[in-house]
């Protein structure tokens, strides 16, 4: 198996697997509540193992991803950078299963790296993408996961019920998952 159709099967796993193993912890944490908790909150709760072991697992699937993306995509600059975003934020995601919230300035930044990182590495790919479909999902996926992060907060606190962290969280997670799987999927069909 070359090294594309690799990439695309750690994008998909990484996309999936970590995700099941989050919402998994969300269930079996009798404390957490999606009206009042950000999902780093795990990380120290009765189900740590499982988040952090789902932050190291889905970091490491994700840098592979990228890895074998760099080699994918077209030698354009913005591109380029654009997976290297990707793969500093696969680094600051498996960062948070080992700086917990215990760690709060360094997981802070290591949170907002991967919050960060991630929808500027597909910003950048949608500016530099020639590829039309690449280019209009890459937009529209860095513009949503940087919506769900920086702008659902500030909406949340006007809304007349309470939302926890964790939602605009899931949300910039799935948004940007999306577009892995995509991107995957085209990986995969490589020879």
């Amino acid at each position: 198996m070359n090294l594309s159709r690799w990439a695309g099967f750690s994008g998909i796993l990484g996309s999936v697997l970590p995700l099941a193993i989050v919402l998994s912890a969300t269930y079996l944490s009798s404390w957490f509540s999606w009206s009042a908790n950000a999902l780093s909150e795990l990380g120290v709760g009765e189900q740590a193992v499982l988040f952090n072991s789902a932050m190291l697992l889905g970091g490491a699937l994700y840098f592979l991803f990228a890895v074998g993306l760099y080699k994918w995509v077209p030698a354009e600059r913005r591109v380029r950078t654009g997976v290297l975003c990707i793969m500093g934020s696969s680094v600051c995601l498996a960062l948070v299963g080992v700086f917990t919230i215990d760690y709060f300035v360094m997981h802070g930044i290591v949170a907002a790296g991967f919050f960060l990182l991630a929808p500027a590495g597909l910003l950048l790919i949608g500016f530099g993408s020639k590829e039309a479909v690449i280019k209009r999902l890459s937009l529209a996926c860095g513009i949503g996961a940087l919506l769900a992060i920086l702008v659902f907060p500030v909406v949340i606190l006007a809304l007349p019920f309470s939302v926890g962290f964790a939602v605009p969280e899931l949300a910039e997670s799935l948004i940007i998952s999306v577009w892995t799987i995509f991107v995957s999927t085209k990986l995969l069909q490589q020879r």
